[in-house]
């Protein structure tokens, strides 16, 4: 592919026929071995610089492999404000939907858009909250954090995330309020993710609060690692060095479903508290 020059974008319109003629991979097993890659790269991928509307989310919410059509559609011009626009034949020739049931998930979905909101209700709000909050440092985690959304949704857990989830109103009233009602907190840490939460006193750092909260409300905490490695205790403010005493997972690409597995293990109650995680570098 390198000599082809097939940079990210030309990858993700890959086609089947390409494969085969311009591409000169000639067995049928290898190209489903690859196309199959493929549709799981597209379905994890972060789409947050092309994808404004945030499609990519809207379609995982209606079913989470739809996200491997995000780019395509948004390749259309299509975004959320012109979904209900849409036709099936403009999802079949223009954005290569080929299967024609999910064309129609995703237009009965649009026409959702359309309808108008429910009057407020003055009754006592709902407390039921998400299965599980993701906090993570977005300069190098924002990508594992999608990953994980994506596969636990997949597994049947609701998620929050605050880069789609945070669209009005006041930020840290809402974010604080999303920790307090997850059952539980996943923490990526993603390299150089708590750097700024050390010395952080007056508590600037966002992941710092996000880690305070969950701390300080008792919530199940499952830190997920990937190339990382933990500072210094004495480094960090006093209300959060108690994460360091919680079983890290060390993140593998190459195993993901192993790993999500795992994660799934502590999510469903099994203590990932312990007093021996630190000593023994389990998310080095």
């Amino acid at each position: 592919m390198g000599e082809q020059q097939v940079d990210g974008d030309l990858l993700l319109k890959l086609t089947e026929a390409e494969l085969k003629e311009e591409l000169q991979m000639k067995s049928s097993l290898t190209r489903k071995r690859f196309l199959r890659e493929l549709t799981e790269l597209k379905a994890y991928a972060s789409y947050a610089t092309c994808d404004p509307s945030n499609l990519a989310d809207w379609l995982g919410s209606i079913d989470p492999r739809f996200r491997q059509y995000t780019y395509p559609l948004v390749n259309c011009g299509i975004s959320r404000s012109n979904l209900p626009n849409v036709t099936e034949q403009h999802l079949n020739d223009d954005c290569g939907i080929e299967t024609g049931f999910h064309r129609v998930q995703i237009l009965n979905a649009a026409k959702d858009l359309l309808q108008p909101a429910l009057p407020c209700d003055t009754s006592e709000p709902s407390q039921e909250g998400p299965d599980v909050f993701i906090s993570y440092r977005r300069l190098t985690g924002s990508q594992l954090a999608s990953l994980l959304k994506v596969h636990l949704q997949l597994h049947g857990y609701t998620v929050f995330i605050d880069v789609e989830k945070l669209e009005a109103g006041k930020f840290e009233d809402k974010l604080i309020q999303s920790v307090k009602s997850a059952r539980n907190f996943v923490l990526v840490l993603s390299e150089n993710a708590l750097t700024n939460c050390m010395g952080d006193e007056e508590m600037k750092d966002w992941v710092h609060k996000e880690i305070a909260l969950a701390l300080s409300t008792g919530k199940n905490i499952v830190p997920v690692a990937d190339k990382f490695q933990w500072p210094d205790p004495c480094s960090l403010p006093e209300d959060m060095r108690a994460v360091l005493k919680f079983n890290g997972i060390k993140w593998s690409h190459e195993y993901q479903e192993a790993t999500i597995e795992k994660i799934i293990r502590f999510l469903k109650g099994r203590p990932s508290r312990d007093q021996s995680a630190l000593a023994e570098g389990t998310a080095d």
